[in-house]
């Protein structure tokens, strides 16, 4: 029997759709806010397969070299780094970072990685953020969520703000709320202010919005401040390219396929 060529093609296509990267995901998902100070999760070596951790910070908001300190939300020195926190670029697009939790994945699989959210509800409704996941949002695994890293948008009852800033924790706003107004946003430090004032402005104080989401390749306006690139960054596909990216592994699959075809070509 000699194999017809849309058989061969049936099978390296569905070697592409089994062999592929899984890097590429895109979905719907909701969104929160926090700010709690405390060192992020992908601050800590080994979370991922990336160039370095997290930049975390000291009591000073001065980045730490030593990425086995303990948070400061357990009594450690290590904290978030007020750098960490979004910006406009302009009317409808900003960057920032977030704290991320995808469902059916663990932390190794976003610490680091950086996504377009394209938000789907609420006044920032048409709005766009790339954000980069330096943390991780365990808290709620019912959904895919991204947690908005935005000063002064939540707080917790670590008081680690409190630690971090030598400052009273009720500058910070009310527990597991944050702060209410944007002339709240003045009583921060001064590190924090603009990022505070951020939700008022530009994301109009939008109440948990939801996005649709892709991961996308993180660009150095992030990583810059973060010093974290993934290994897996080159593995991304474009959103405008149609040809799925395909692993060292999986090439070598499809070569085989393609051997094996022709051979049995040539015994029949």
């Amino acid at each position: 029997m000699r194999f017809s060529y849309h058989f061969i093609l049936s099978l390296l296509l569905a070697c592409l759709s089994h062999c592929s990267s899984n890097v590429n995901i895109s979905g719907s998902a909701i969104t929160t806010r926090y700010w709690d100070c405390c060192k992020p999760s992908c601050s800590w070596n080994g979370k991922a397969q990336f160039s370095r951790p997290v930049q975390s910070c000291d009591i000073h908001d001065q980045p730490l070299s030593d990425f086995t300190a303990g948070t400061g939300c357990n009594g450690g020195a290590a904290f978030s780094c007020t750098n960490q926190s979004p910006w406009a670029v302009n009317d409808t697009f900003s960057y920032g970072f977030a704290g991320v939790y995808i469902m059916d994945h663990v932390e190794d699989y976003w610490c680091c990685s950086c996504y377009r959210l394209n938000f789907t509800s609420g006044p920032v409704k048409g709005k766009t953020m790339i954000v980069q996941a330096h943390n991780t949002a365990y808290d709620i695994i019912t959904a895919d969520r991204f947690s908005l890293a935005i000063p002064g948008g939540n707080t917790s009852t670590t008081d680690a703000c409190a630690l971090e800033f030598n400052v009273s924790q009720s500058v910070f706003g009310e527990s597991m709320v944050g702060v209410t107004s944007r002339s709240q946003c003045d009583d921060l430090p001064t590190a924090m202010k603009s990022g505070c004032h951020w939700r008022f402005d530009w994301f109009e104080d939008a109440d948990n919005p939801s996005v649709d989401f892709e991961r996308v390749q993180c660009p150095a306006a992030l990583t810059n401040i973060t010093g974290c690139v993934r290994d897996d960054e080159k593995e991304l596909v474009s959103s405008s390219s149609a040809i799925p990216s395909i692993s060292p592994f999986s090439s070598l699959i499809m070569t085989t396929i393609v051997i094996i075809v022709a051979f049995l070509q040539v015994l029949t």
